[in-house]
């Protein structure tokens, strides 16, 4: 049976995602064609630290902010998510409950291939379970290295990573894009007050790496954000 046109969007926009493109095309496949996609208005919550894990979820267009409780009951965001997202599998992998809590950012279609669904991929396809093990690796070893960038980098040199990751996630390319993505926001994210985030743009600006905009950061020049990431000076 050819792919509805639905489908064609849905393995356009995953193909982005490295984890999923270097995923067996017979596997792809399959999570497209159980995906179910459903519009989610702005400050909806898809889950909550501590539900049960019942499937997983990616972005087909929006974007969502994915938030981490503490002890103390306070949240805090940890990463922004756009079209080509895949998350919410690390739980199952962690005992089956949700370690963080992810919110829509904005009227959203949210991808999500339950539970019972993966059962009846593993049921033919059994090294399902490993490939998401590989994903849930890659999820922790994103949050390890935003843990050593806060202890290594500069704000500068933060900022520039923080945005290079998200063009390229956003893009799927190294081209410009423009990212639905406040100051304030990045600001909580990389534990910078916003002055210092709006001062960094500012130097940004004039050296055209980026062009700030209403709710929007266009970025300009991707790889000289990259190599100011990699700089340790900076």
């Amino acid at each position: 049976m050819a792919p509805s046109p639905l489908q064609d969007r849905l393995a356009r926009t995953l193909a982005r995602n490295g984890w999923f493109s270097r995923r067996p095309a017979e596997l792809q496949e399959r999570l497209i064609r159980h995906a179910q996609i459903k519009t989610v208005e702005a400050g909806n919550w898809l889950y909550d630290t501590g539900d049960e894990a019942v499937g997983l979820y990616g972005v087909l267009s929006g974007s969502v902010t994915t938030h981490v409780v503490l002890e103390n009951g306070e949240s805090a965001p940890i990463n922004i998510s756009g079209p080509g997202a895949i998350f919410g599998y690390a739980a199952q992998v962690l005992g089956g409950r949700r370690v963080t809590t992810t919110v829509t950012r904005e009227p959203s279609e949210i991808i999500f291939v339950p539970q019972h669904a993966l059962a009846a991929i593993a049921r033919d396809l059994p090294s399902l379970w490993l490939h998401f093990a590989e994903l849930a690796t890659e999820q922790l070893v994103f949050a390890a290295r935003v843990i050593a960038e806060r202890t290594l980098l500069s704000p500068r040199a933060q900022l520039a990573s923080r945005l290079h990751v998200y063009a390229l996630a956003w893009h799927g390319a190294r081209g410009p894009v423009t990212l639905p993505v406040q100051q304030e926001e990045l600001a909580e994210l990389l534990g910078l007050s916003r002055k210092t985030v709006n001062r960094i743009l500012k130097d940004f600006e004039a050296e055209t790496l980026v062009e700030t905009g209403y709710r929007s950061i266009k970025i300009v020049d991707p790889e000289g954000l990259h190599r100011i990431a990699m700089s340790m000076q900076e």
